[in-house]
Formats: C-alpha cells, sequence, structure tokens
C-alpha cells in the first residue's frame, strides 16, 4: 500500500462515525518565492487527502498563509522591498517595487504567485489568512487564554530547553509579538498585562511609542508560532499535518507544540508526518527563499508535465530526502514514469504503483510521446518545434493536445539545461570517415541504402529487423559487433558523431533523399 493510503487508513480508523470532515494541514510563510522544498509539506497533505477521497472518506484540506508573521529578512532575489520593513507583518510590507501585479502587499503578492503555481498542478485547498484570522478577532479567546497561562506555558517551554528556568525570566515571558500602533514594527517590550481588562501595556523600541492594547479591541498581537501552531490545531480541529524533520526531532518544535496542545489547549496533536528535504542537484546547502538559492515549481513546470511533478514528489517515503536535477536525470525520470504508465495501460501494476499513479492524476487513455523521442527529434531539428510536431502529427498517434503536452517542456529543456544534446546534420558526404570503414561495412551500406527505398512501406521495428539482418555473420558475437559497427557508421556519416537517435526516427527527421546522399560514396 502507497504511504499516502497507509496514512489514510490510519486517519479513516482514528475518525470512526464522527460524519464530520477530516481537516489535513498544510502552512506555508510568503517569505519570498515559494521554491520546490516548501512544496514538499503540501505535497504530502494533498497525497493524503487524494488517498482518503479514493478510500471513500470525507477529507478537508487547509493550507494556513503565516502571513502575520515579522519580515525577518529580505530575499537576496527580491527587490524593491524598503529595509525598514523588518519587523511588520508581510500584509504590512508593500510588494516588491517590480512585481508589477497591483497585489495589496508584499505577503499578498507571493501568496497569489503559489496559488496560480498550485492551481497549475489542479491542487486546490482551502486558504486562511493568518492576519484576516487575528485581525477578525477570530482567535480573541485563544489570545486571552495563552496571556493568562503564559507562566504555565513558559514552564512547558523550559522542559524542553537545556537553559535552566528563570523565576524572573518566567515573571516577564510573553508568548507573543506585540505590533507597535504608531509604526507597525514588532520590537516592542511589554510592561504589563491586566488579565481582567484584557489590556497590554507596551513600549516600541523602533519608535518610541508608548501605548497600550486591549483584546478585542482591534489589537495587533500575534502567538509565538510554537503556541499559535497547537491553537490552531484546535481551532481548525486538524487531524493530520506533516513537518519538516528540522522541526521532528525529540524535543524539538513538534513535541514542544504537542505538549502545549494538551496541557494549555486540552487538545490532542494531530497525527503527524516528518518530511525530509528536497534538494537542488549538486548543491550541498539546504533551499531558502531567504539566499535565493531556490527552484520553483514554475521552473519544474517548464520541464516536467503536471503529472511527473507530483509523482516525483509521490513516490518517495516523506522521511526520504531526494534531489530534484535538471540534467540526464529529466530523461530517467520521464522514462521510469512512462513504462508505470504503460505497465498501468496492460494491467501489470501492483497495488502500491496503481495507488502513486492515481495521485498523480495521470490520464491513462491519452497516448503521449516518450519525451525521449521528442528530445531526439528536437535534437536533430535544431530545437525547431514547427518542424517536430509535424513530424509527430505524421506517425498519427498522438492528439494535438498530448503533442503539446510534452513538445513545449522538451524544447524548453534542450534550450536552458542541455543544448549538448543539439546535433548537426552534415551537408556534405564524408570521403575522409567512410574510407575508413571496413569493407563489411561498406557492403552493408550499400544495401541500406536499398532499404531507404522501402523505408515508407515499413514499420519502425519491421526496419530495424531488416538493418540489423544486414549483418551475414552466424557467429553471435561477431554479428552483433558488424551491427554496432554500422550503425556507429551511419551516425558518424550523417551526424559527426558515434551515436544518435533510432535509425526509423534519424531517416524521419533528415529525409531518405537526405540520407541517401550522406551514405552513397559510388
Amino acid at each position: 500500500m502507497h504511504w499516502a493510503f497507509q496514512i489514510a487508513t490510519k486517519l479513516i480508523q482514528q475518525h470512526g462515525d464522527d460524519p464530520a470532515p477530516i481537516t489535513c494541514a498544510s502552512g506555508v510563510s510568503p517569505s519570498g518565492y515559494v521554491h520546490v522544498g516548501n512544496f514538499r509539506e503540501i505535497a504530502t497533505t494533498y497525497f493524503v487527502t487524494q488517498a482518503l477521497k479514493e478510500l471513500g472518506a470525507n477529507p478537508r484540506y487547509i493550507l494556513s498563509w503565516d502571513d502575520y508573521d515579522r519580515l525577518r529578512k529580505i530575499p537576496k532575489n527580491v527587490s524593491g522591498v524598503a529595509p525598514d520593513s523588518i519587523g511588520l507583518p508581510y500584509t504590512k510590507v508593500a510588494p516588491p517595487a517590480d512585481s508589477g501585479t497591483g497585489a495589496a502587499s508584499y505577503g499578498a503578492y507571493f501568496e497569489q504567485l503559489f496559488i496560480e503555481d498550485l492551481a497549475s498542478l489542479d491542487i486546490r485547498p482551502e486558504f486562511i489568512f493568518e492576519t484576516k484570522q487575528y485581525e477578525s478577532g477570530a482567535y480573541d479567546e485563544d489570545l486571552a487564554l495563552v496571556l493568562a497561562k503564559r507562566q504555565e506555558i513558559y514552564d512547558i517551554l523550559s522542559r524542553f530547553r537545556t537553559e535552566p528556568a528563570s523565576a524572573t525570566e518566567r515573571a516577564a515571558y510573553y508568548p507573543i509579538s506585540l505590533y507597535c500602533d504608531q509604526c507597525g514594527h514588532d520590537l516592542t517590550t511589554i510592561k504589563a498585562y491586566a488579565e481582567h481588562t484584557r489590556t497590554l501595556t507596551y513600549a516600541c523600541k523602533n519608535c518610541g511609542h508608548e501605548g497600550s492594547q486591549t483584546i478585542g479591541q482591534q489589537q495587533h498581537i500575534k502567538l509565538h508560532w510554537k503556541i499559535d501552531w497547537p491553537m490552531r490545531w484546535r481551532y481548525e480541529q486538524v487531524a493530520f499535518e506533516p513537518g519538516g524533520k528540522d522541526h521532528s526531532s525529540k524535543n524539538g518544535s513538534f513535541d514542544v507544540a504537542k505538549a502545549v496542545a494538551k496541557e494549555i489547549f486540552d487538545w490532542q496533536a494531530p497525527l503527524y508526518q516528518p518530511y525530509d528535504f528536497v534538494n537542488i542537484k549538486g548543491q550541498t546547502m539546504k533551499m531558502s527563499s531567504s539566499t535565493g538559492n531556490i527552484l520553483t515549481l514554475p521552473d519544474l513546470l517548464s520541464i516536467y508535465t503536471p503529472e511527473l511533478v507530483l509523482y516525483l514528489y509521490a513516490k518517495y517515503q516523506p522521511r526520504a530526502q531526494f534531489d530534484l536535477g535538471l540534467d540526464d536525470d529529466v530523461l530517467r525520470n520521464y522514462a521510469e514514469f512512462e513504462r508505470l504508465v504503460e505497465k498501468a495501460k496492460t494491467g501489470e501494476l501492483d497495488e502500491t504503483n496503481q495507488q502513486l499513479l492515481k495521485l498523480t492524476g495521470v490520464d491513462l487513455d491519452q497516448k503521449y510521446p516518450s519525451f525521449n523521442h521528442v528530445v531526439s527529434m528536437l535534437s536533430l531539428t535544431a530545437n525547431d518545434t514547427t518542424l517536430t510536431k509535424e513530424l509527430l502529427e505524421k506517425e498519427q498517434a498522438y492528439s494535438a493536445v498530448a503533442i503539446d503536452h510534452v513538445l513545449a517542456r522538451a524544447s524548453y529543456w534542450i534550450e536552458n539545461d542541455a543544448q549538448s544534446r543539439l546535433v548537426s546534420i552534415n551537408q556534405v558526404p564524408d570521403q575522409t570517415s567512410y574510407e575508413h570503414l571496413s569493407n563489411t561495412v561498406k557492403k552493408q551500406l550499400k544495401k541500406f541504402l536499398q532499404l531507404l527505398d522501402t523505408f515508407a512501406d515499413l514499420t519502425d521495428n519491421d526496419l530495424m529487423q531488416k538493418i540489423y539482418d544486414l549483418s551475414e555473420a552466424t557467429d553471435k558475437k561477431i554479428k552483433r559487433a558488424e551491427q554496432k559497427e554500422l550503425f556507429t557508421a551511419i551516425y558518424r556519416l550523417t551526424l559527426n558523431q558515434d551515436h544518435g537517435p533510432r535509425i526509423p526516427l534519424l531517416i524521419k527527421v533528415v529525409g531518405p533523399q537526405k540520407l541517401h546522399q550522406l551514405l552513397d560514396f559510388d
């Protein structure tokens, strides 16, 4: 059974006969461009909700935008944001100057980009915007509860720290961020809290303002995230949520939140699934929006089809780290996925792989051209998508939709990441290379030229078999050597290299007449 279905089965068992939806949650901070490492959290939750649907359950999939958090750092790949914006909530910072989207804020800008990215994968969770939640008063009672129990929370946190607890620190502890009424920054020091009036008095280090805020009167207060996280578990009735391995170690953030949930909010922590990092192949450092060393979903979707992107995330156990590369891994990933799809069509897949393909949303009724096949065509046509599309249409095996699904991505990959695959077709016969061929291969080349005359009447497989049969050797080892030598000769005389695409494809792209011209030395 696929891991997402295992989790879904456990959730259904825990849920019992409760008619309420099974809430599965993810969270993202709009601190900058959301990258493919962040996406693992969303994908993990998405796969579990899809498995729940397949098993007949009623999931609710929520994605919380932590946009009431402070801007901590301006990412290196983001320009046009004033340095004095640091310390403001993401939704109170102006959007990047060059965004050109009319977004209301920095947070809204990056949220909208990622929401559109998810829609391109047909992932459409219920979005919860934390600024709106806090400012609407939705969490007012929880804020009051936390402030009333702030010293109990300090004691819980102290159990998970190596530093000794301090009575002075405990008395002054407030598990909140308070944004100044005057300048909006969070560089505030809380002086006192009057529980009976729910009023906080504070001083701002940024602008010098001294004031007060009262819960229920448009306060600007946010819980620290280790308190905010369990608070939202109860508020949203969360049954499942994944978390990165950096939050999942013993005595780490999840263990702290779990204790806070139980002892402060009287709530059992959700079923939790740790997940490991996704890396860019060849990089040793963790992907980070702030440093700018990232791949985004649009980067991936320029090369991979949506179903293949989902496949890359679904095929690994969440605890397994994996790398995303844009080199020849692209060919290997496509080939692996295409083999799985073909096996599904012939009923050869086991339960786990059937479930895996279900999660990708691939259309098994559609026949797509092989990515490798398209790349081979583009390589021979100088990445000419118009000519390649015409050649694919002549094969009469693919719809226009199927061709477009793969062609643009293959072309993008060649242009941006694999230009070394472009090959040039010789314009005149290579007499020097021909002179170095053995007499045996020269004879086989003449017979091959005769085959070109019947090319249009043969299937690709029939043509390949006739080419293999051009060798008259009876010894298998000698026969294989002659066949290899013949293929190498055809590629050398046609492309000036020792390898190339399958011969039927070579003939289609170069054309029988042009190929005849390059291989005829009589």
